[in-house]
């Protein structure tokens, strides 16, 4: 999704017009509008004013390309400093971990239950890739792009979350953002 089709995304399950958009955020609703249809790309601090009028983490609207082992370690490791993770891994007969057994999980049960949530999804999708001799060509491909328009959705849902997970925090806080 751009960046637009994340605010409109976001701003229509909130239930909220463009102009009530722009009132919240302070930015005229002709300017969200034109951030909506990718006319325009909001600066970084117009972002924040939206993310914050939306009630959702910037963070959303931030791609990050993952390239290198050095990206995936250095996104672990923050992770790691930030919240509760717990990382296993069986080991062999010298005491020394198995790589190929090597396991992430949370210590926050919503985070694992929202990870199971989007492993159920790819798993349909993984089924139906499957059983592709199952079905024509024009069935599977029809089938294949619901399924992944279905899988987007289901990730923009489990991101609508302000649920505070760092470390320490060991009961129900939510986070305000501020205007």
């Amino acid at each position: 999704m751009t960046t637009g089709e994340k605010i409109k995304y976001f701003r229509n399950m909130r239930g909220i017009s463009q102009e009530m958009l722009g009132q919240l955020s302070g930015i005229n609703s002709a300017t969200i509008k034109k951030y909506e249809y990718g006319i325009r790309n909001p600066k970084p601090d117009q972002l924040l004013k939206i993310a914050n009028a939306l009630g959702i983490s910037i963070n959303i609207f931030m791609d990050f390309d993952i390239e290198t082992v050095s990206d995936v370690l250095s996104l672990l490791f923050k992770l790691d400093d930030q919240i509760d993770m717990k990382f296993e891994a069986e080991k062999d007969e010298e005491g020394n971990f198995k790589p190929a057994t090597v396991k992430i999980s949370f210590k926050n049960p919503i985070i694992n239950k929202k990870i199971c949530t989007y492993m159920k999804a790819l798993e349909i999708s993984e089924n139906m890739i499957n059983s592709k001799d199952d079905y024509s060509e024009e069935e599977y491909n029809a089938s294949l792009q619901r399924i992944n328009e279905n899988i987007e959705e289901i990730k923009q849902h489990l991101l609508d979350d302000n649920m505070v997970v760092s470390k320490g925090t060991d009961k129900l806080t939510v986070k305000i953002f501020p205007n």
